[in-house]
């Protein structure tokens, strides 16, 4: 994976615009070259193989995304947003040296998703300062859960769109595959994890709306132990 996720690293480097659709679009266009990636490994190995393909599934522990005193509501959905769509699952969890966020999952998907959420993270605080100067924390928080919003819908529709590209043969062959790894992580989540059910997150609906650039709900789902 790794000299696709140097290409996706490059690909983010160029993408430098503050607006929520630029970098709903640059986010699109590294999940497409991931999903591209993950799929056509899939497709060239053995199924019983694929199951394993990027290492034993963990806890990741021994690499949070985040680590801080207290968790931001915006930072939860977006790992919550990235955990789905890199075949994990993004959880919180009280440590000694503060809560963490973590993801369930294979490393090399774990890897794939620290590179979206590294990049993300920077981009949303930036487009949230071009776009909310002098505004309340309140604000900004809103704000940066409509642009995830915003995102987490565009890598779900590059996913599709990578789908669309492979014949119908091809996905035979793999959707079961893809089945399976997402069932073994559910397992794993199930019989390693005692995880609490997530709570809403309540915003600012009109910082909402401009971060998502769309018109929404006040109450959104994220996590208190599970995200989503």
């Amino acid at each position: 994976m790794d000299p696709i996720l140097d290409r996706v690293r490059k690909l983010l480097a160029l993408a430098t615009s503050p607006n929520v659709h630029e970098a709903a679009s640059a986010a699109a266009r590294a999940q497409s070259l991931i999903e591209k990636h993950r799929l056509e490994g899939l497709l060239l190995g053995q199924p019983e193989a694929d199951l394993l393909t990027g290492g034993p599934i963990t806890d990741g522990a021994e690499a949070p995304l985040e680590r801080t005193r207290k968790l931001r509501k915006w930072r939860i959905v977006l790992a919550q947003a990235i955990a789905e769509h890199a075949g994990c699952v993004a959880y919180s969890a009280e440590t000694p040296q503060g809560q963490e966020l973590r993801l369930v999952g294979r490393a090399a998907d774990r890897e794939s998703a620290r590179v979206l959420w590294d990049w993300l993270v920077e981009q949303i605080q930036w487009l949230s300062a071009t776009e909310g100067a002098g505004r309340s924390r309140a604000w900004h928080e809103a704000f940066r859960i409509g642009a995830v919003e915003s995102i987490a819908e565009r890598l779900a529709q590059a996913r599709a769109g990578v789908r669309e590209t492979l014949p119908q043969e091809a996905l035979v062959r793999v959707d079961p595959v893809v089945a399976a790894r997402a069932r073994a992580v559910e397992d794993y989540v199930q019989s390693a994890l005692k995880l609490g059910k997530g709570r809403a997150i309540r915003v600012d609906v009109r910082a909402w709306e401009r971060g998502r650039e769309a018109a929404g709900a006040v109450v959104l789902p994220s996590g208190g132990r599970r995200l989503g």
